[in-house]
């Protein structure tokens, strides 16, 4: 199922606005989690996937959010690790609004100003270079998916026209 809302909300948090996607079904997850959870699997090893086990919010107001998550790792050969990592979210709202207090975590920025995995802070320059791989790769998928949309147009458009 596609995440359209998680593309939406990390472009826009980069500086990048896109009006309108179509075909978006959306997870319910907010982009916070999803972003913490693309994150976290951008700093396993090759072959290795993710089973998620949990995730909860902490919220430290006015400061900041915390999407922590729970998962467990596992390897090429099958061997598993139990890991934790964690997302920290500034806080955006000068007011609270009736969204934010239905939505806690819309009044959060969208790209986290630090991560932990295991307790341990990554390096600002490891964040950053891993939010920008992931704002590259949700670009290119909301690309490829307009791309393809205008394609099936146009497919739909001739067919038309020739009956």
């Amino acid at each position: 199922m596609k995440n359209c809302s998680s593309i939406i909300g990390v472009l826009s948090g980069g500086g990048l606005a896109i009006s309108a996607l179509s075909g978006c079904s959306g997870t319910g997850e907010d982009v916070r989690v999803s972003l913490c959870k693309n994150l976290s699997q951008a700093l396993q090893p090759a072959g290795h996937t993710i089973e998620w086990m949990g995730n909860e919010n902490e919220f430290r107001r006015p400061e900041y959010a915390i999407t922590r998550l729970s998962y467990e790792v596992v390897g090429g050969d099958g061997g598993r690790s139990s890991m934790r990592s964690a997302c920290h979210y500034e806080h955006e709202s000068l007011d609270d609004s009736v969204r934010d207090l239905a939505d806690p975590l819309s009044a959060y920025v969208t790209l986290p100003f630090k991560m932990t995995v295991n307790g341990e802070a990554l390096p600002d320059t490891e964040l950053l270079a891993l939010v920008n791989a992931e704002q590259r790769r949700l670009g290119r998928a909301v690309v490829d998916e307009l791309r393809q949309g205008a394609k099936d147009a146009a497919d739909a458009v001739r067919s038309a026209v020739d009956r």
